[in-house]
Protein backbone atom coordinates (compact mmCIF):
# COMPACT_ATOMS: atom_id res chain seq x y z
CA UNK A 1 0.00 0.00 0.00
CA UNK A 2 1.21 3.48 -0.80
CA UNK A 3 2.43 5.48 2.16
CA UNK A 4 0.09 8.24 0.96
CA UNK A 5 -3.04 6.09 1.24
CA UNK A 6 -5.62 6.80 3.93
CA UNK A 7 -6.50 3.49 5.59
CA UNK A 8 -10.14 3.05 6.71
CA UNK A 9 -9.24 0.87 9.71
CA UNK A 10 -6.98 3.68 10.97
CA UNK A 11 -9.57 6.41 10.44
CA UNK A 12 -12.49 7.83 12.40
CA UNK A 13 -15.38 10.17 11.68
CA UNK A 14 -16.56 12.57 14.38
CA UNK A 15 -14.96 10.77 17.34
CA UNK A 16 -15.94 11.82 20.84
CA UNK A 17 -12.63 13.40 21.76
CA UNK A 18 -12.34 16.86 23.27
CA UNK A 19 -8.57 17.40 23.15
CA UNK A 20 -5.67 16.73 20.82
CA UNK A 21 -4.05 14.26 23.26
CA UNK A 22 -7.34 12.29 23.52
CA UNK A 23 -7.62 12.16 19.73
CA UNK A 24 -3.99 11.17 19.21
CA UNK A 25 -4.25 8.44 21.85
CA UNK A 26 -7.37 7.08 20.13
CA UNK A 27 -5.67 7.11 16.72
CA UNK A 28 -2.48 5.54 18.08
CA UNK A 29 -4.39 2.76 19.83
CA UNK A 30 -6.30 1.95 16.64
CA UNK A 31 -3.05 1.77 14.68
CA UNK A 32 -1.42 -0.39 17.35
CA UNK A 33 -4.38 -2.78 17.61
CA UNK A 34 -4.31 -3.21 13.82
CA UNK A 35 -0.56 -3.93 13.83
CA UNK A 36 0.53 -0.80 11.97
CA UNK A 37 2.72 0.62 14.76
CA UNK A 38 4.83 -0.65 17.64
CA UNK A 39 4.33 -0.38 21.38
CA UNK A 40 6.06 3.00 21.73
CA UNK A 41 4.09 4.80 19.02
CA UNK A 42 1.42 6.37 21.24
CA UNK A 43 3.93 7.91 23.66
CA UNK A 44 6.14 9.07 20.77
CA UNK A 45 3.19 10.61 18.91
CA UNK A 46 2.00 12.50 22.00
CA UNK A 47 5.51 13.70 22.90
CA UNK A 48 6.25 14.90 19.37
CA UNK A 49 2.98 16.84 19.18
CA UNK A 50 3.86 18.67 22.41
CA UNK A 51 7.40 19.45 21.20
CA UNK A 52 6.46 20.24 17.58
CA UNK A 53 2.78 21.18 17.18
CA UNK A 54 1.23 20.28 13.82
CA UNK A 55 -1.91 22.42 13.54
CA UNK A 56 -2.12 24.36 10.28
CA UNK A 57 -4.39 27.43 10.03
CA UNK A 58 -5.50 26.59 6.49
CA UNK A 59 -9.00 27.61 5.30
CA UNK A 60 -10.20 24.27 6.68
CA UNK A 61 -7.76 23.79 9.57
CA UNK A 62 -5.80 20.54 9.64
CA UNK A 63 -3.16 18.82 11.75
CA UNK A 64 -0.46 16.46 10.50
CA UNK A 65 0.78 14.61 13.60
CA UNK A 66 3.44 11.92 13.31
CA UNK A 67 6.13 10.08 15.25
CA UNK A 68 9.61 8.89 14.33
CA UNK A 69 9.73 6.10 11.72
CA UNK A 70 11.23 3.60 14.17
CA UNK A 71 7.76 3.23 15.73
CA UNK A 72 5.99 2.44 12.43
CA UNK A 73 5.63 -1.10 11.07
CA UNK A 74 3.59 -0.29 7.95
CA UNK A 75 3.27 3.04 6.12
CA UNK A 76 -0.09 4.71 5.68
CA UNK A 77 -2.34 7.52 6.86
CA UNK A 78 -5.00 7.60 9.53
CA UNK A 79 -7.61 10.34 9.19
CA UNK A 80 -9.96 11.89 11.74
CA UNK A 81 -12.82 14.09 10.58
CA UNK A 82 -13.62 16.30 13.57
CA UNK A 83 -16.93 17.90 14.44
CA UNK A 84 -16.71 19.75 16.72
CA UNK A 85 -13.14 20.83 15.94
CA UNK A 86 -10.28 19.93 18.27
CA UNK A 87 -7.64 22.49 19.33
CA UNK A 88 -4.08 21.65 18.24
CA UNK A 89 -1.02 23.80 18.80
CA UNK A 90 -0.15 25.81 15.71
CA UNK A 91 2.80 24.53 13.68
CA UNK A 92 5.88 26.71 14.10
CA UNK A 93 4.95 27.75 17.64
CA UNK A 94 5.47 26.17 21.02
CA UNK A 95 1.74 25.55 21.19
CA UNK A 96 0.73 28.87 22.75
CA UNK A 97 -1.43 29.57 19.68
CA UNK A 98 -3.99 26.95 18.76
CA UNK A 99 -5.86 25.97 15.64
CA UNK A 100 -9.43 24.57 15.68
CA UNK A 101 -8.66 21.49 13.58
CA UNK A 102 -11.39 19.90 11.43
CA UNK A 103 -9.23 17.14 9.91
CA UNK A 104 -6.25 15.36 11.45
CA UNK A 105 -4.05 13.14 9.30
CA UNK A 106 -1.78 10.88 11.34
CA UNK A 107 1.26 10.07 9.20
CA UNK A 108 2.66 6.57 9.53
CA UNK A 109 6.02 6.88 7.81
CA UNK A 110 8.47 3.98 8.12
CA UNK A 111 11.18 5.47 5.85
CA UNK A 112 12.58 8.88 6.86
CA UNK A 113 13.28 9.68 3.19
CA UNK A 114 9.53 9.50 2.48
CA UNK A 115 8.43 12.05 5.08
CA UNK A 116 9.18 15.21 3.08
CA UNK A 117 7.62 13.90 -0.18
CA UNK A 118 4.51 12.84 1.74
CA UNK A 119 4.21 16.23 3.44
CA UNK A 120 4.67 17.96 0.06
CA UNK A 121 1.92 15.83 -1.44
CA UNK A 122 -0.44 16.60 1.44
CA UNK A 123 0.30 20.33 1.23
CA UNK A 124 -0.48 20.12 -2.49
CA UNK A 125 -3.94 18.80 -1.62
CA UNK A 126 -4.50 21.30 1.19
CA UNK A 127 -3.73 24.22 -1.13
CA UNK A 128 -6.55 23.28 -3.49
CA UNK A 129 -9.58 25.51 -2.85
CA UNK A 130 -12.01 22.59 -3.24
CA UNK A 131 -10.23 19.93 -1.20
CA UNK A 132 -12.77 19.94 1.66
CA UNK A 133 -15.88 19.99 -0.55
CA UNK A 134 -18.18 17.16 0.44
CA UNK A 135 -16.50 16.29 3.74
CA UNK A 136 -19.66 17.23 5.64
CA UNK A 137 -21.42 14.39 3.79
CA UNK A 138 -18.91 11.75 4.93
CA UNK A 139 -20.41 9.45 7.56
CA UNK A 140 -17.91 6.62 8.01
CA UNK A 141 -14.21 5.80 7.85
CA UNK A 142 -14.49 4.05 4.48
CA UNK A 143 -16.12 7.12 2.94
CA UNK A 144 -13.50 9.40 4.46
CA UNK A 145 -10.66 7.24 3.15
CA UNK A 146 -12.24 7.07 -0.31
CA UNK A 147 -12.69 10.85 -0.47
CA UNK A 148 -9.18 11.67 0.74
CA UNK A 149 -7.50 8.99 -1.38
CA UNK A 150 -9.25 10.39 -4.44
CA UNK A 151 -7.75 13.78 -3.65
CA UNK A 152 -4.30 12.36 -3.01
CA UNK A 153 -4.39 10.52 -6.31
CA UNK A 154 -5.22 13.77 -8.10
CA UNK A 155 -2.07 15.50 -6.88
CA UNK A 156 1.10 14.69 -8.83
CA UNK A 157 3.88 13.20 -6.77
CA UNK A 158 6.71 15.70 -6.14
Amino acid sequence: MSSTAVVPELSVVRPRTATAPELLALMARRAHAAGWVGDGFEAALLAREVAFPTGLPTPVPVALPHADPEHVRRPGLGAALLDPPVAFGEMGTTGERTVAVRLALVLLVDDPAQQVPLLARLVGVLQRPDWADGLEDVHDAAGLAERLNGLLGAVPAP
